[in-house]
């Protein structure tokens, strides 16, 4: 006799029935269950988290526990077998109300709430209402919510449950008592998974499970529904290729080969690979996605090499991660990310998704082609030392003139980790910075910079300015890249609205008073001010700052006046 019952799926078949079986939320169901077991029971709960993580499903664990008939005394969790149990995971339990705000958005529906808060429950405790998505009600259903939630009566409990807490009024919030589901992690959520497969009498590659836990984003029911649709896939044994066709992800091994082709700067075989990719039915977006993903894995292992034996880490990103890591260094890394999650946000608006994600590549391998800063250096020292000045000023021009003729760039190999930062150019004071656009002929900025821009901050490498008097949207981008490029060294520029600091020139105004002022007192420019008066200084000037001819010139006039 065939067996005609209705298939259930994973998520709603491993659905927690106690609060020891949810996952990930150790301190919730402390709480909760410390709360229940004393009578110290809220009359309003708000459970907010990320999808599939067990907000509603803790809700109706409240709810059984509290309505339960043959709950015991010395534990919280229910029976799950009495009646009122059953017909609240069944969904007909005619004292816990379940909700949608997302359908139910309208002051009406809630006045339906207040409506029936003043009649006693039927058959149990407590009459409990369940709304889930909370924050899609409308600011009167709100309004009117608040009066009944402050203070319902005894008999009546509120479970609210939300994705997006920051779109419910503080009013609410305030007369909640507040639980944040977290993220499963991915060791929890990979022994879980693991669970359910022998339960299901299912056999999965350890790769295959890492792909599966990795694209739930920390959701169990995520995971759960991605592992029964590879159950419906599988021959015998699920493996790794199973997941990624069905996912429609890029191989990984691909991934990491396409990235060491990049960083070696071969353009042939990293777009053939890229092509086979997307010929096997990989999105253009999530091979993006994934070239991602490795980067930041590779940034990860540099940094803590322990990763290296995390065991929910498919062993071939372990390896090939820990192979890459070891030759390049950190900067690089940067630059590599910065331009790959310049071009994944390109290609989410943009045409034509192949031929941009070959062009993204080939940005990638030809940033730069030319000797390293370090290697420039060490030719400048190990220049002879006999060797005239000149000579060795015009073997560093001539250097910086190759690296700026250069159109593409290589990736620095990081031989030595404990290696000390790059030489740069420092500048120590904030009138020193803008003397350099002056020096470096950039006009129109060192005006800007010496009239406009009020000093709010400075250190090395930082500069925080008031520039509400410049127009240019673009100017603290253009300064940042030009100081960047003539120092050696990244550079911010941030706006400040703050009118705490001074420009450069107001500075001199009133240093220059301060002299005249001082000036004044002068025994000699007192018997001046008595023989003529009326007359003002105006300003003062150094004689060392005037050209050679107008002292020649001061001193002919006076010679002729004797």
């Amino acid at each position: 006799m065939l067996d005609n019952q209705e298939y259930k799926v994973l998520a709603r078949k491993y659905r927690p029935q106690t609060f020891a079986e949810l996952i990930g939320q150790n301190t919730l169901v402390q709480i909760l269950t410390n709360s229940i077991s004393s009578n110290r029971i809220a009359h309003a709960y708000l459970l907010t988290g990320v999808r599939g993580v067990g907000k509603t499903t803790t809700a109706r664990l409240i709810a059984m526990s509290l309505n339960c008939q043959n709950k015991k005394t010395e534990t919280p969790e229910p029976c799950s077998k009495c009646e009122s149990c059953t017909s609240i995971k069944s969904d007909h339990n005619l004292d816990v109300i379940e909700m949608d705000a997302a359908s139910k958005t309208g002051v009406d529906d809630v006045r339906e709430i207040i409506d029936n808060v003043k009649y006693k429950p039927v058959n149990n405790t407590y009459k409990i209402f369940i709304i889930d998505e909370v924050h899609m009600l409308s600011k009167n259903a709100f309004n009117a919510l608040l009066k009944t939630l402050e203070e319902p009566p005894d008999h009546v409990k509120f479970i609210f449950a939300t994705t997006e807490v920051k779109k419910i009024p503080i009013t609410i919030l305030s007369r909640c008592q507040r639980f944040d589901l977290h993220r499963i992690n991915n060791v929890e959520l990979t022994d879980y998974l693991e669970k359910v497969c022998k339960l299901e009498k299912v056999k999965i590659n350890s790769d295959a499970l890492a792909l599966i836990v990795r694209a739930a984003d920390g959701s169990v029911r995520d995971s759960l529904s991605l592992l029964d649709q590879a159950i419906a896939n599988h021959q015998e044994v699920i493996t790794s290729k199973t997941v990624i066709e069905m996912l429609g992800i890029a191989d990984k091994g691909k991934i990491f080969e396409l990235l060491e082709y990049i960083f070696e700067g071969n353009a042939i075989e990293s777009l053939k690979i890229y092509n086979n990719l997307h010929k096997s039915g990989a999105d253009i977006i999530m091979i993006f996605d994934e070239l991602l993903n490795a980067v930041h894995f590779i940034t990860q292992i540099k940094l803590a090499p322990s990763l290296e034996n995390d065991i929910s880490i498919p062993e071939l990103e372990r390896t090939k991660g820990r192979a890459i890591a070891s030759k390049l260094s950190m900067r690089s890394l940067g630059i590599v990310w910065q331009v790959l999650f310049k071009g994944y946000k390109e290609l989410q608006a943009g045409f034509h998704l192949y031929q941009h994600g070959e062009m993204i590549i080939l940005r990638l391998i030809f940033l730069y082609d030319g000797p390293s800063p370090e290697d420039l250096l060490k030719k400048i020292e190990n220049t002879d030392e006999s060797t005239p000045i000149k000579n060795k000023v015009d073997i560093s021009e001539n250097l910086s003139k190759k690296v700026n003729e250069n159109k593409t760039v290589n990736f620095d190999i990081d031989k030595n980790n404990n290696k000390k930062n790059d030489e740069y150019m420092q500048i120590a004071s904030y009138r020193k910075f803008v003397d350099l656009f002056y020096q470096k002929k950039e006009g129109m900025l060192h005006s800007y910079l010496y009239n406009n821009a009020k000093l709010i901050s400075f250190k090395e490498g930082k500069l925080i300015l008031n520039t509400t008097l410049i127009k240019d949207p673009h100017f603290n981008r253009t300064i940042a890249k030009l100081v960047s490029k003539w120092t050696g060294r990244i550079w911010q520029i941030e706006s400040s609205t703050s009118n705490i600091g001074k420009s450069l020139n107001e500075e001199d105004i009133i240093n220059q008073q301060k002299e005249i002022e001082k000036m004044k007192g002068h025994p000699d420019i007192k018997k001046i001010f008595a023989a003529f008066p009326g007359i003002k200084i105006h300003s003062i000037t150094e004689i060392g700052e005037t050209s050679d001819d107008i002292i020649e010139e001061t001193i002919n006039n006076k010679e002729k006046e004797n």
